[in-house]
This record gives C-alpha cells, sequence and structure tokens, in this order.
C-alpha cells in the first residue's frame, strides 16, 4: 500500500490510494481465471450439441468459442505474476464484453446480464482497486444502457430495472472500496505490531523459546542461543531436551505439558532454576512462561529465560565483603572497647600503663579510619564521582618517601630501586601516593614470611612504569585475572588468614585508569607478584589505554557497601 494524500490514525491515506495486489488477491485472480476458461470451454463445447442454435444464438456461441476462449486462457496464464495488468484488467474487459455480446444477442437474458456487470465490477473492485473499478462501473453502465438500445423495443429493459442497476453499481462500488480500506488498515496495523513484535524478541536480552503445546521447540531468538545455545533443528526438538531445566534437584518434566506454567506463582515474575552447561557448570536461570494461542489456532507456550550468573555471583561477592568487612571492623572495634573499659573502671593505673593502652586506642582508631576511606572512596568510585585533576609529577622521590615510610611504621624493609632520568608522569600526586600505598600494603600482607618488597620506578620518554614486586604466596593465572575486582580474596581462607576487604586493588586499578594509565600483574604461584602501573610521560602523547568508566554497571542499585556504610551508622553526605 503506498499513500498518496492525507493520513488517518493508522497511518493510511483516507481519500486517494494505490494497492498493489496481495497473496489474497493473487488467489481470487487465479481461481475466477480458472473459472472464466471452464465457463467459456463449456459453453463453446455445449452449444456445438444443440442442433436448433441457430441466428443470434449460434453467433453467440462462435464469438464464445472463436473470442471467449482463447482470451480468457490468456488471462489465465497471466494470473501466476503478481502485477500483471493482463489479469487484473484484461480479465473484467472481457468478462463486459462476453456480456454485452450476450445482452444484444440473447436479450431474454438482459436481467441476468445485469447481474453480471455487478459481479464484474465487485470482482475488480476488489482485485484492481477503486480507480479502476470506476471505469468498469461506467463501461458496465454504457453497455447496459447500449444493449438496451440495440436490442428491439419489446426487449428492452424497464427502467424499474434500470434504476436500480445504476444505485446498486455505486454502492457495489463504494462498499468494497470501504471494505477494502479497513481490510488495509487492519492489514498494516498487523504487519507493524508483527514488526515491533519480532523486533523486540530479536533484540532483547532474555532468551526467548516458543514451543507448541507438547513441547516441540518452534522458535528461539538470538539471545537464547547465547544463553542456551544453538536449536539446530527447531520443530524437531523438545523443549526439555534443549532448556533441560531444573528446580531444585528436580528435573522440570515436561511430557504432560509446560511444568513452567505449573510451577510459576500468581504475581511473582519468573521461577528460580538452573541448568547444566556443556561444560559442566551450574548456570541459574530466571524463566517465566505464557500460553498463547498461534497463528493455526493452536496452544502454543513462549518462554522467558534471563542468565543470572552474574547477579548470584554479585550477591555471593557482597554476602562474602559484608562478612569480611565486619571481621575487620570487629577486630580493632574489640581493642578499642577493652582499652577504653579499662580506662574508665581503673582510674588508678600507673602512667606507663595508661599510655599503652592509650597508644593501642589510637593505632586501632587508625586502622578504623583506614578501612572507613577505603569504603568511602569505592563508592566514590562506584558512583562514577572519581575526578582526578592530572599535572607533572616526578614519581622519583615519592616513590622513596613511601618506602622510607612504610618501614618505619611496620618495621620491615621495603627498598627503592628508581632509574636515572625517569621523565615526569601526567598524574595527580595524591592518586599515586594512594596507589603505591595500596600495593605495597598488599605486597606486605601477601608475603607474610618477610620475603622482600621492591619499588622500582623507570620509563622512556612516553612512558612512566611503577613496579611493585614481593615474593610472597603469589597467585595462579585465575586469580590473577580477577584480583583487580571488588571484594575479590585470592582464596575464601585469605578472609580470615591475611584480613582485608577485598576492595583494594579494585580502587589501585580505577585510580589509574583516571589518570588515564594501565595496572597489570604477573604472578607466580608460591612465587610472588608483580604489579606494573604505567603513566604517560608529560611530554608524550595519551597512552592508547581503552577508556574505562569507573560507574558502577549496577548504578541506581542500592549496592553492599552503601548498605554497609547505613548500618555501621555513616551519615548519608559523607558516604560519596
Amino acid at each position: 500500500m503506498s499513500v498518496a494524500s492525507g493520513t488517518t490514525e493508522f497511518g493510511l491515506a483516507e481519500t486517494r490510494w494505490h494497492r498493489s495486489p496481495s497473496s489474497g488477491d493473487m488467489l481470487a485472480l487465479r481461481v475466477v481465471a480458472t473459472l472464466r476458461v471452464v465457463a467459456a470451454i463449456t459453453i463453446a463445447a455445449a452449444g456445438s450439441y444443440l442442433a436448433e442454435s441457430h441466428g443470434h444464438k449460434a453467433a453467440l456461441l462462435l464469438i464464445i468459442g472463436l473470442v471467449g476462449v482463447p482470451w480468457a486462457t490468456v488471462v489465465m496464464l497471466n494470473s501466476d505474476s503478481s502485477d500483471n495488468r493482463i489479469a487484473r484488467l484484461g480479465g473484467p474487459v472481457g468478462d463486459l464484453l462476453a456480456l454485452f455480446a450476450v445482452q444484444t444477442l440473447v436479450p431474454s437474458a438482459a436481467e441476468t446480464v445485469l447481474l453480471g456487470y455487478l459481479v464484474v465490477v465487485a470482482f475488480t473492485a476488489y482485485t484492481a482497486g477503486r480507480g479502476f473499478a470506476t471505469l468498469i462501473v461506467v463501461g458496465a453502465v454504457a453497455a447496459a444502457l447500449g444493449g438496451n438500445i440495440i436490442t428491439p423495443t419489446s426487449t428492452h429493459l424497464h427502467t424499474s430495472a434500470i434504476l436500480p442497476f445504476l444505485i446498486a453499481q455505486v454502492a457495489l462500488l463504494g462498499l468494497i472500496d470501504r471494505t477494502r480500506l479497513l481490510q488495509a488498515r487492519a492489514t498494516t496495523t498487523s504487519a507493524r505490531l508483527q514488526t515491533r513484535a519480532d523486533t523486540i524478541v530479536a533484540h532483547v536480552a532474555d532468551a526467548v523459546v516458543v514451543t507448541d503445546a507438547v513441547g516441540g521447540v518452534l522458535q528461539c531468538n538470538a539471545a537464547a542461543e547465547r544463553v542456551i545455545g544453538p536449536a539446530s533443528r527447531p520443530g524437531a526438538l523438545h523443549c526439555q531436551d534443549f532448556l533441560g531445566l531444573r528446580l531444585g534437584e528436580r528435573t522440570l518434566d515436561c511430557t504432560d505439558g509446560c511444568a513452567l506454567l505449573r510451577e510459576r506463582v500468581e504475581g511473582e515474575f519468573g521461577v528460580e532454576v538452573w541448568r547444566r552447561t556443556t561444560d559442566g557448570r551450574r548456570q541459574p536461570l530466571l524463566a517465566d512462561a505464557a500460553e498463547v494461542l498461534g497463528v493455526d489456532g493452536r496452544s502454543e507456550v513462549i518462554h522467558s529465560i534471563r542468565d543470572i550468573s552474574r547477579l548470584k555471583q554479585a550477591e555471593e561477592a557482597k554476602t562474602l565483603f559484608l562478612a569480611t568487612a565486619s571481621h575487620e571492623l570487629k577486630t580493632p572495634l574489640t581493642v578499642i572497647t577493652g582499652f577504653a573499659s579499662t580506662l574508665i573502671r581503673y582510674a588508678d593505673l600507673d602512667r606507663e600503663t595508661r599510655n599503652d593502652a592509650l597508644h593501642a586506642i589510637h593505632a586501632r582508631a587508625q586502622e578504623l579510619t583506614r578501612i572507613v576511606e577505603r569504603l568511602l572512596l569505592s563508592s566514590r568510585i562506584e558512583a562514577g564521582r572519581l575526578e582526578l585533576n592530572l599535572e607533572d609529577v616526578d614519581v622519583v622521590p615519592l616513590l622513596q618517601d613511601r618506602a622510607r615510610a612504610f618501614g618505619a611504621a611496620v618495621g620491615r624493609s621495603v627498598e627503592a630501586e628508581v632509574a636515572t632520568n625517569v621523565p615526569l608522569a601526567r598524574a595527580n600526586a595524591n592518586a599515586v601516593v594512594t596507589v603505591v600505598d595500596h600495593l605495597i600494603d598488599n605486597a606486605a600482607k601477601y608475603s607474610p614470611g618477610g620475603e622482600p618488597i621492591v619499588v622500582r620506578a623507570f620509563g622512556d620518554e612516553d612512558r612512566v612504569l611503577i613496579q611493585v614486586v614481593d615474593g610472597g604466596i603469589g597467585m595462579d593465572v585465575e586469580q590473577a585475572e580477577h584480583c583487580f575486582e571488588r571484594f575479590w580474596q585470592a582464596e575464601s581462607t585469605d578472609v580470615r588468614r591475611f584480613g582485608g576487604t577485598g576492595i583494594g586493588l579494585y580502587i589501585v586499578q580505577s585510580m589509574v585508569e583516571a589518570m588515564g594509565g594501565a595496572i597489570t600483574v604477573k604472578s607466580v604461584k608460591d612465587g610472588g607478584s608483580t604489579f606494573t602501573v604505567t603513566l604517560r610521560a608529560s611530554s608524550a602523547a595519551p597512552l592508547a589505554i581503552p577508556a574505562q568508566s569507573t560507574a558502577s554497571p549496577d548504578v541506581g542499585e542500592a549496592t553492599s557497601i552503601r548498605e554497609f556504610m547505613r548500618q555501621i551508622g555513616v551519615p548519608e553526605r559523607n558516604r560519596r
């Protein structure tokens, strides 16, 4: 359908429109063309056996046999073409001429011919559109009136027959035109809705699988092939084999109909199920199902399946974080509470004991401050509010100072190895200090045997590199791949063995990337780790490092950090 002018709420033209044949039109063309040939041959063949045929009747039969049959055959042969003018226009014109011949040669059949004219007009309006149908109406009226003039007066049609015929022609044209317009609107609306539905299903992130009433897979979208796997033979693959869903330790049995329909709870979206992947991994899913009627009137079931593996991992990580952070806070709080109670209860303590208690309280308070500062910094990073002002920074004195300060604070040697002519880095001095402190602290924590720690600085005209090397317990390949993730610890036992909240390296990576740099790690199990920070030299072009947002992918969701700070009483205004 192409719009000519004016639109309605359905997006179609209200007045002038040109239509192209639909599949229904083509079927009508073929059927009518076949019937036309059969009728012409039948009339011509039957007439040849009528001995009494003579005069006008014989002429009519001759015309039908010599002209009607060949023309009807030509029209039928062209009816297979989608937009053939001979089929759509030639057929009605031939029908008008045939009816005119009948009216003039067999005047007694004139009233029956009027009905034939109406049928031709209706068929033309349905298959060829209002424009050509209007011409057929004019031709039919002219043929009817012309035939009425040619035939003898005694066989003339009366006004009582002509007038209703004219009214019926106009009414029939308008009725069919209106019907086609409504049909076109409905077809366009249906096509638009179908296109919209197909687009949504094709691009939705959830897997969508359509099955028949007995569980045969009929269709699935791209997400289904990504989440579940390819359905290589839709229609021949059973839902239970394709999805393999389990609820708890029970396999969902779909032999008596869709099990998800039976398990779903009204008012809740989906049922938490899982399946075993090809590599043996347990894949948690949120699945739902709805029963609908298919295009053939048969019942179909639409399954919506969402992979919640990452959500489950995040929940587990946040649970571990809350437990770890609570443990980290409990230890210094216990010491502070114990010494404070001692000072309150025993007012006559000697000066040395009192000073030891105060120093212990001060040390543990500083430890609490560091933990809370890390939590607040992590929250700022997660909310995308980490903004650093970059300047030219000489990292050499910073590294030497942090190595000395850490050694003095914990009584452990940290060696600084600095190359000559290290260029200035385009960075933020406070951020560099924070990064180095975290890396040195991490190296010391995972080197419980007092293994050496070395801080290095070197570079060239484009880059400044900072390395923190330890000889501690190290990490395997999988651990090294995940060490910069939030709430992650190398081993679950390390949470209690070495302490920490699992956000230190996440903070380090976020701050390095906020300075336009990158951080990598090389580690060997039981052989130590080397963390390398790469920053841009002040005179160099920006490093070709993919930009990574420091905002969390779950912005807007109440995170475990914010919930944790709420529970320990950190005011809302201080959580950024």
